[in-house]
């Protein structure tokens, strides 16, 4: 549809059509012929109601009926007239807009659209008389300012002449006389303004006038209504006939979530939704709503425009502005994301990481996104919400409450118990009962998180809902919601997504564990897994893969390696069976917290931030780093840096067994981590007996990590096996070269470096031995000392790289849609 403007004046003599007309090639000679009960303006004789490039509409009354006609101009209709009564050409009637860009479309087809304002309704004498006197006022004010026009342009021509001639008193008086002509008729312009609107305000303040057809109760002009929980109606407000000259255009609806939410039904299931069903749509938070624009105030009063999409004028009022659709278009869903960590709260790994980001991720595209996590301690970020609720775990009634703080778009909610609180410096101590109990009151807490907590206003409901869960911790999410409500008609418009983080993990246990679920009997059977290893044991990982509608990986080559023997740690079965529901999403990085151009962990001691234009920073770190560490501080040595966990997946007795080698080379060494005893006393003593090149921090530090991600020249990564992997992502992000053993994530986001077409991004060995490893980092070496421009190459190529959480949550948001349709 193209679209076109008319500019409809006074002198043509239209006066006003409110609505829209429509008028097409096929129907122009059919549009309605039934004369009209009432008059439209009052006209006792044929009159001409507008015109422009597109055809004339005029008033004729006939044998006392009033007909309306439609005479088009169109190149390709011709010159045709059709009539029809005043309600096809329109049903309401607005204050008059004068001298008024009007929209006009026409298509392909020639059909034509044209839309313009009109005052009074009726045909009694006294608004016709209003009318003409308002077109009157009118007319003699539009002369006025044309005339003002006039003597503006032959006041720029005086100025220029006079500039020219600046010596000549006849042009000085000519200037000063055309000047207080203009201003004299500025003052009478403002003059009948102000005479307009004092008679308005005196005479019809607070009334609207609407379409016969509405039924709503009228709202008074200029209060604005709340963007969040308003809808305009259907039909336009109008203005008081003698408010022509402020009349406002038809308002457009108010932009609403197009997230549906469902209200739950009454159910007598253990875990017992809400009495009082939700059946008002959920509004998204992130989505950003139009608002109404008082008539009283012109457009051209707008300076800025917020971040939410209204713009704001000078006296702080909002106005309506056009909002770009969000990057997920018509599948924006609600989706709840459930962890027993969130950083940056909560964070022992890689778990805590994506749970703080990709929750942001997604919300950028418009979802609206829940992240529901432990409360281990008290966090200053979310308010109590109230809300308790009390669910049986093991036999006993636990009493649970929910905190909520809408950060970054993202709604958190944490589920606060005395139970979380115990274990706030060690997030997975206790036996195994403890982690298992914990586990159990998290998921049924954020199952039900949906129905009960009141974020902005509004909960979530169940509609168009999407549960994230993670891990084992998490896995009894999707069985409970299966069990209870799927089972018993509750959620029907909810899925489930499990993602594997770490497929090591599995909460195995004894079969008695059963019996703590609270699960029907027959889900026994989902439980129980016989490997060669652990003999007969409830699994409750693998009733979390069969239960959930979806199973992701955080890498591509980690959704291949657990169906092997070797990855999949006793359920390469189960998961080779509903291999169709399983895909493989590389993580991304919070690119504002891992960001060398503004890291504020890197704007003291020395430490200066750097961008791929400007890599003198990186040197500076790394002579910063070797100073705060009581290292030489040299420029010609390579740097070689670890940060993990100190147990046999990372491969630390790799390196252990590597030493020897690494200590008759010309580098440094350090290394950051905690985990077991015996490697932290390794970690240790690889410091005492290398005092000149070795250093060992046994703990963890958020700060010494981003120093040695941006001061080190490698960062090792010899896992035995890794899921996605983040290290490796922030060390390319800041211009280090990861060498890493070939799994996993690692194999997916670390191409080889190819000497011969100067092609990749790090060294990669393939067998988890000393001796791969020796091979890799001894190359890395020699390309970094004698191949200068390799080396810039490498870390060029790594620091150009889109690795935002942005990529893989639009693969994300297809997994999403992939369960919201199976059913």
């Amino acid at each position: 549809m193209e679209a076109g403007i008319a500019r409809v004046g006074v002198s043509s003599g239209i006066a006003v059509l409110g609505s829209t007309l429509a008028v097409g090639e096929n129907n122009a000679r059919n549009l309605c012929s039934s004369p009209s009960t009432s008059g439209f303006l009052g006209f006792t004789s044929s009159s001409v109601l507008g015109s422009n490039r597109f055809g004339v509409v005029t008033i004729q009354k006939v044998g006392g009926r009033q007909q309306h006609y439609v005479t088009l101009t169109n190149a390709r209709l011709g010159r045709q007239k059709s009539s029809c009564n005043a309600e096809v050409v329109s049903r309401s009637v607005r204050g008059l807009s004068l001298n008024k860009e009007l929209p006009c479309k026409k298509n392909s087809r020639g059909r034509v659209r044209m839309q313009a304002e009109v005052g009074g309704s009726g045909s009694s004498n006294p608004q016709r008389e209003t009318v003409q006197a308002t077109l009157e006022q009118s007319k003699r004010l539009l002369a006025m300012q044309k005339e003002l026009l006039k003597q503006i342009d032959e006041r720029k021509k005086l100025y220029t002449e006079l500039s020219e001639k600046p010596g000549n008193p006849v042009q000085q008086q000519a200037y000063k006389e055309a000047d207080t002509a203009v201003q004299n008729k500025i003052e009478e312009i403002e003059a009948i303004r102000s005479a307009e609107q004092s008679r308005k305000n005196e005479g019809d303040k607070g009334k609207i006038i609407r379409d016969e057809t509405s039924k709503e109760k009228g709202k008074i002009p200029g209060a604005r209504p709340l963007a969040a929980s308003w809808q305009s109606p259907a039909v336009p407000r109008f203005s008081p006939p003698s408010s022509a000259a402020t009349a406002s255009s038809p308002t457009k609806p108010v932009v609403r979530s197009p997230v549906e939410t469902f209200s739950p039904q009454a159910s007598a299931s253990p875990l017992a939704p809400p009495s009082n069903p939700f059946s008002s749509p959920a509004p998204n938070p992130t989505a950003r709503h139009s608002v109404i624009v008082p008539p009283e105030l012109p457009e051209k009063e707008t300076k800025e425009v917020t971040e939410k999409g209204e713009q704001v004028g000078e006296d702080g009022i909002e106005k309506e502005v056009e909002v770009p659709p969000p990057l997920a278009g018509p599948n924006v869903m609600n989706v709840v994301i459930v962890a027993a960590e969130c950083a940056p709260w909560s964070k022992t790994g890689g778990l805590g990481d994506v749970v703080g980001a990709l929750p942001k991720a997604l919300a950028r595209r418009g979802h609206r996104v829940m992240v529901v996590a432990p409360r281990y301690s008290n966090y200053l970020e979310a308010w109590d919400t109230t809300v308790r609720k009390t669910y049986s775990v093991d036999g006993r009634d636990m009493e649970i409450g929910y905190f909520h703080g809408y950060i970054d778009g993202v709604d958190f909610v944490f589920v606060d118990s005395p139970l979380f609180h115990a274990y706030q410096s060690n997030i997975y101590g206790g036996s195994r009962e403890d982690v298992l109990t914990r586990m159990i009151l998290l998921c049924k807490a954020a199952v039900e998180a949906p129905w009960h907590v009141p974020c902005g206003g509004v909960p979530y409901g169940d509609g168009n809902l999407v549960f994230i869960a993670n891990d084992w911790h998490t896995a009894l999410l999707p069985v409970y919601l299966q069990a209870y409500y799927r089972e018993l008609g509750l959620m029907q418009f909810t899925r489930a997504i499990l993602v594997i983080h770490n497929m090591a993990h599995q909460g195995r246990g004894p079969m008695t564990d059963f019996h703590k679920l609270g699960l029907p009997e027959h889900y026994l059977a989902k439980f129980r897994l016989v490997d060669p290893i652990g003999g007969e044991h409830c699994n409750v990982f693998k009733a979390g893969l069969i239960s959930a509608h979806r199973i992701v990986t955080v890498s591509h080559g980690y959704a291949w390696e657990v169906q092997t023997q070797e990855g999949g740690w006793g359920l390469h079965g189960v998961i080779g069976e509903h291999s169709w529901k399983l895909r493989g999403v590389v993580n991304g990085i919070d690119e504002k917290e891992w960001n060398p151009e503004t890291d504020p962990c890197l704007q003291s001691d020395g430490y200066e931030n750097y961008s791929l234009e400007n890599m003198e920073g990186k040197a500076a770190c790394k002579a910063a780093l070797q100073q705060e560490l009581g290292l030489p501080v040299r420029s010609d040595v390579p740097l070689i840096g670890f940060i993990g966990r100190l147990d046999h997946q990372k491969g630390v007795d790799l390196i252990a067994e590597a030493m020897p080698w690494m200590m008759s080379q010309d580098l440094q060494l350090v290394m950051l981590g905690t985990g077991r005893p015996d490697l932290e006393n390794m970690l240790r003593s690889f410091e005492h007996h290398h005092r000149d090149k070795v250093r060992g921090w046994v703990g963890f530090s958020v700060k010494t990590a981003h120093r040695i991600t941006a001061g080190c020249d490698i960062l090792l990564m010899p896992s035995r096996f890794e899921p996605c992997g983040l290290n490796q992502l922030y060390a390319m992000k800041y211009g280090t070269v990861p060498v890493v053993h070939a799994v996993g994530g690692l194999r997916d986001t670390v191409q080889p470096f190819n000497p011969f077409t100067e092609e990749g991004l790090g060294w990669t060995f393939d067998q988890a031995t000393a001796q791969g490893l020796i091979h890799a980092l001894g190359n890395a070496m020699w390309t970094f000392k004698d191949y200068k421009k390799s080396w810039l190459g490498i870390q060029t190529r790594g620091m150009k790289q889109d690795l935002s959480w942005d990529n893989a949550a639009q693969l994300y948001e297809e997994v999403l849609l992939a369960a919201k349709y199976q059913w």
